[in-house]
């Protein structure tokens, strides 16, 4: 079993698909809610599982929160419950406190109550899904923190049959290739040298800043 540990406060959708992820990765797994059928059904995953108030810092203390190396208060519809278990989570001494939100003041609050990242999952997938509706020769887009996204695409035209070092990427277009799949839901293959031919049937995975992505086709020239 690995010794990275991971809490997760509240067992919603969100919360729910965070554990079952945690747990490809032999992550240990507390897990607090206060629906018991939540904990149940995640039972066989979870190092621990626990029914109760998240806002109760004897209850987060029991459950051993303070031995997590980060904690996800994964319920973002009660602000108040929120800023007391991201207090309770830093008072109990977890390195990493990270919060999901649904509004710009509720992530003010968080920010300032002591959680030191801040998620709000149906912002970020609109955003991802608004700018590859613009961006429409890129099958998908995801912002990093910073002035850095990945995006995914077909190779133009001008790029097949030539390969990573003749293009000169990083150079001529501010991209860094980290990998490709032979077809969509096919594996990632990160194996590239600068030997890799661009092929037309293949999907290419590269890391470039929000310029670059912003004016995709025109950089690319499709």
């Amino acid at each position: 079993m690995s010794d990275y540990t991971i809490g997760i406060l509240g067992l919603g959708v969100f919360g729910t698909t965070i554990a079952k992820t945690l747990h490809k990765y032999d992550c240990n797994i507390i897990a607090i809610d206060n629906h018991e059928q939540r904990i149940n059904h995640l039972e066989s995953i979870l190092t621990r599982g626990i029914v109760g108030d998240i806002t109760d810092r004897s209850l987060l203390r029991a459950a051993g929160i303070e031995n997590c190396d980060v904690v996800v208060v994964a319920t973002g519809e009660n602000l108040e419950s929120s800023v007391l278990a991201v207090m309770h989570s830093k008072m109990l001494g977890v390195p990493k406190v990270i919060a999901k939100v649904k509004g710009t003041t509720a992530k003010e609050v968080l920010l300032r109550v002591g959680a030191d990242k801040i998620i709000s999952p149906e912002r970020e997938t609109g955003i991802s899904l608004a700018k590859h509706l613009i961006h429409r020769n890129t099958t998908s887009l995801f912002e990093l923190e910073g002035n850095v996204s990945i995006v995914e695409f077909r190779p133009p035209a001008k790029w097949i049959g030539k390969t990573l070092a003749e293009l000169k990427l990083r150079q001529n277009y501010k991209m860094n290739i980290i990998g490709y799949r032979c077809g969509e839901n096919q594996e990632l293959n990160i194996q590239l040298s600068p030997h890799y031919v661009f092929n037309e049937d293949e999907l290419i995975m590269a890391v470039a800043d929000h310029n670059t992505v912003e004016h995709f086709e025109e950089a690319t020239d499709y």
